[in-house]
């Protein structure tokens, strides 16, 4: 089947901008972890939120501003709230993240995303675009992401690109990468009926749809090996391992995690295979799969507890998994 060939982290064949500095669109702060729904008996830490605002000039064309709403919309896929608590609603203070260039002169910000040319920002950096562009500058500690071009129509693919591609992209592995190791959890607590949920969910491991359909392309370009790799762990996680959780067969179940798993270090660490992955994650945002393994008390530490590269080496081990 086509949808056996595609794998969760290869990269969408879109017709990409110019990126600057390489791998910008991929390492860029996107979001954080934090407090929510302080004041309530509901409140939770380590929850996702915007890490950015998303900025457009006052005098941008509608058509450009429209692609920053489009952003939003897939950065908001990607989070679990804005965060904000009972004192944010009582001040009428709910956080921004789609704010005008002169808006943003009144607020405090760290990370920006400017969509357009036609504004403040992308004036005071004396920037200026010949192709769709997606750079990053840092100023006075803080990150900014212009996302432009020569005219409004390579604006706008520049646009498209980081919202229907990167940031859809983005949504989509998280989702999968947080749910699989959630899944080794319930699967060794003998939860199989939510485990077979987390695997059928929109917002579990079937996330990886979006990474499926927006990869589809660039794998049927890749080699026989490579492919050989994607159809073996498309195949265990969406028919074999929702088999064994069916049948509550927790040891099948352990084996056939296991060896998704190394598929996923196949393709990430260039294991018998040629190496997909080219650049390493943003360590703050990809290390919350250590506290979901610890949650559930699977993560025996033996070195650098907080690096993903020590899970990686093989510093860190899930019990069971040698």
């Amino acid at each position: 089947m086509k949808k056996s060939l595609i794998l969760l982290s290869v990269i969408p064949a879109f017709a990409q901008p110019v990126i600057e500095p390489n791998f910008a669109d991929r390492l860029f702060p996107y979001i954080t972890y934090g407090e929510v729904w302080t004041g309530t008996p509901a409140v939770l830490k380590d929850v996702a939120v915007p890490n950015v605002l998303i900025v457009y000039g006052s005098k941008e064309d509608p058509e450009v501003v429209a692609q920053a709403g489009k952003i939003a919309f897939y950065l908001g896929q990607w989070v679990e709230d804005i965060g904000f608590g009972a004192e944010e609603v009582k001040q009428s203070k709910i956080p921004p993240l789609l704010v005008s260039d002169q808006q943003l002169k009144n607020l405090q910000w760290k990370n920006i995303i400017v969509v357009g040319t036609n504004n403040d920002i992308v004036k005071e950096l004396g920037l200026s675009f010949e192709k769709p562009t997606v750079k990053m500058v840092e100023r006075d500690g803080r990150r900014i992401l212009v996302v432009g071009g020569a005219n409004k129509e390579q604006t706008i693919q520049s646009a498209r690109y980081l919202a229907d591609v990167r940031l859809n992209f983005k949504a989509g592995a998280y989702r999968t990468f947080f749910s699989f190791v959630a899944l080794r959890g319930h699967i060794e607590k003998g939860e199989f009926d939510t485990a077979l949920r987390l695997v059928r969910s929109p917002l579990g491991l079937s996330a990886c749809g979006k990474n499926m359909a927006l990869a589809g392309p660039m794998v049927a370009q890749w080699s026989d090996e490579l492919k050989a790799v994607v159809k073996k762990r498309n195949a265990i996680l969406y028919g074999e391992l929702p088999k064994a959780l069916e049948e509550k067969n927790k040891d099948k179940a352990v084996e056939l995690w296991k060896e998704a798993m190394l598929t996923c270090y196949q393709c990430h660490q260039g294991i018998g295979i040629p190496q997909v992955r080219k650049f390493k994650p943003v360590e703050e945002i990809h290390a919350k799969h250590q506290r979901i393994a610890e949650g559930f008390g699977l993560v025996q530490v033996v070195g650098d507890q907080k690096s993903c590269i020590a899970c990686h080496a093989g510093q860190t081990q899930i019990r069971g998994y040698k």
